[in-house]
């Protein structure tokens, strides 16, 4: 029986045009409705996250900043935080500057960086319907608090140089992609998968209840501590090479599908 399902938001729950649609809203619903816990499980910054958590009224925390934050989106009460230190967080923009790489600094709300850049700056915050703040001056020179994540945009093999990079010289930093021009960068030990865990024993739930949606690179660590783990047959390759379920695409209204098919077989229960 699954009582906990989680799910990533960009190429997994929202369709190309970040919108949940009707049947992903009626599908999700019917789950709690029949006892599941809902998790939204993102990338994205927690007011984003929220939003939806609010359109899709979830039972259950969200999971933000690819697992370094899980709080109660009704409450603002927070499960866990962690978040890279204020000199790391420097560190890491003087190399992506050096490189001549983009790259957004996220505190606990908000989003900044240096130049605002509409090729890379216009499809990010379309996505999330938010708007950064241009400092116009470097982020290495100006950051003073943690930072929950770090995100460089741009071109993919320019990204992957960068990655290789921080896990070289950082080893208090993860870096992963969640899109192939989006690099994220955590604090060492934080992903979704140890998020969802934490989240789940909360509720006393097993791995073995849980079912996991997700699409790209920074999904693998929640699909594989997932019971049942369905990547996204419109996601990365090697992500869906690696998993062991595979969902109907996005645009599709994949993960409702799958619900609805759990659902018709009772095994979505509380």
């Amino acid at each position: 029986m699954i009582r906990l399902i989680a799910t990533d938001l960009d190429g997994t729950l929202l369709d190309s045009q970040s919108e949940l649609s009707e049947r992903t809203v009626r599908a999700v619903s019917q789950t709690m409705e029949a006892g599941a816990k809902f998790v939204l499980a993102s990338g994205r910054m927690s007011e984003s996250t929220g939003a939806f958590a609010r359109q899709l009224s979830t039972n259950a925390p969200i999971i933000a900043f690819n697992g370094a934050v899980a709080l109660d989106w009704r409450t603002g009460d927070t499960l866990f935080r962690r978040a890279i230190s204020a000199e790391s967080a420097r560190r890491v923009a003087r190399m992506a500057e050096e490189l001549g790489i983009f790259i957004q600094y996220f505190p606990e709300r908000g989003f900044f960086y240096e130049k605002r850049v509409p090729e890379v700056c216009d499809d990010y915050e379309g996505r999330i319907r938010m708007r950064g703040v241009e400092l116009l001056k470097p982020l290495s020179g100006w950051i003073e608090k943690p930072a929950m994540k770090l995100l460089s945009l741009g071109e993919n093999a320019k990204l992957i140089m960068l990655r290789d990079e921080i896990l070289a010289e950082f080893p208090e930093i993860s870096a992963m992609l969640s899109h192939p021009t989006y690099l994220e960068i955590v604090s060492a030990g934080v992903d979704k998968g140890a998020a969802l865990r934490s989240v789940a024993e909360c509720f006393g739930i097993p791995r073995e209840e849980v079912a996991a949606f997700g699409d790209a690179d920074n999904d693998v660590q929640m699909l594989q501590y997932a019971g049942r783990g369905y990547a996204m047959e419109s996601g990365d390759a090697n992500v869906v090479a690696g998993a062991e379920f595979v969902a109907p695409s996005n645009d599709s209204d994949g993960v409702a599908r799958v619900l609805e098919e759990l659902l018709a077989q009772n095994e979505i229960g509380g």
